[in-house]
């Protein structure tokens, strides 16, 4: 079954999941170290960085071509995910500022993630 899924799919569980364990690890370095916690947000921009980046990366890979357009799609997925998540956990509502930021952020990334995706292909 998992053959049949699209390269899409795949790549947005799997940074998922790499993000989560960034999260994790992460809260366990601010946890049992002597790190601030005012430390978790920009933390948690650059495991967004990363897990963005890693997706658009896997995508353009996996496909060989386009990696500008598959890079930023992951990107745009990537954060309307997010924004469905924010719906539907945070009782507070959307502030516009970080919608936009968050949107840059996630564009910027899949777009250079995509770029490196085609150097690393076979294709």
């Amino acid at each position: 079954m998992g053959d049949k899924l699209p390269i899409e799919l795949k790549g947005l569980f799997k940074s998922f999941m790499f993000g989560a364990l960034l999260c994790i690890a992460i809260g366990g370095v601010i946890y049992y170290s002597g790190l601030q916690e005012t430390l978790l947000a920009p933390l948690g921009k650059l495991t967004l960085v990363i897990t963005v980046f890693y997706a658009g990366c896997y995508a353009s890979k996996s496909y060989g071509n386009k990696g500008l357009i598959r890079g930023i799609t992951m990107g745009v997925l990537y954060f309307i995910l997010l924004i469905i998540a924010s719906l539907i956990f945070q009782a507070s509502p959307i502030d516009l500022t970080s919608f936009f930021v968050n949107l840059a952020i996630c564009a910027g990334a899949g777009v250079f993630g995509g770029i490196l995706g085609i150097g690393l292909s076979d294709n």
